[in-house]
């Protein structure tokens, strides 16, 4: 219930109101745990966290980001000391968040080149005795998921990221479904290799 005062007047501003305060009042709303005023804020600004994160992590990935940055921006307005420094405040957090996600990117793309090294070097160190089709051939025999996640990733190139959307699966996920699929065709060549040997 919103308290109101001898005249038998709400002393809370009703939403409708908030966008006559000033930045400064809503921001002390806001971090007060006011939603609706938070609201208010991400209306104001946030135009100006999306222009950020845009110019950091580029067009594609700005929304990611500036999600992530107005979400540590509510966690965080409590913090805020000045108000009226808000501005320099949210730009510095956009920043921040920008930057750590440029840092999980990079990390994500090491890891992403050591495994297709590894792929090619092995599919070199088999060149001469293992055949193409082969190869294609016991790929297929793989379980759907694995099967489709080498295809994607080392025939049609896509990321962990998008080979994550396409199997409703996150990163490390992917990461440990590929680690799986590597380790069953590695067995499956090996078999093959055994059976060359056998009937040599």
């Amino acid at each position: 219930m919103r308290p109101v005062n001898d005249a038998g007047h709400s002393d809370t501003p009703e939403p409708e109101g908030l966008s006559a305060l000033d930045d400064a009042a809503l921001v002390r709303k806001a971090a007060s745990g006011d939603e609706a005023a938070f609201e208010e804020l991400v209306g104001r600004f946030g135009g100006l966290v999306l222009g950020l994160a845009r110019r950091k992590v580029g067009r594609e990935d700005a929304d990611d980001v500036a999600q992530d940055a107005l979400l540590h921006i509510w966690r965080s307005l409590p913090s805020l000391r000045e108000p009226q420094a808000f501005i320099g405040w949210l730009s510095r957090l956009v920043q921040n968040r920008a930057n750590r996600w440029i840092q999980r990117r990079s990390r994500k793309l090491v890891v992403l080149q050591q495994a297709r090294n590894e792929l090619l070097a092995r599919a070199q160190a088999r060149s001469e005795n293992t055949p193409q089709l082969e190869t294609h051939e016991l790929v297929s025999q793989l379980p759907d998921e694995m099967r489709l996640a080498l295809i994607w990733k080392y025939v049609e190139g896509l990321s962990y990221d998008e080979i994550g959307e396409r199997l409703s699966m996150s990163f490390h996920q992917v990461d440990y479904l590929m680690r799986r699929a590597r380790a069953a065709l590695r067995k499956e060549l090996e078999r093959s290799d055994d059976a060359k040997g056998e009937n040599a």
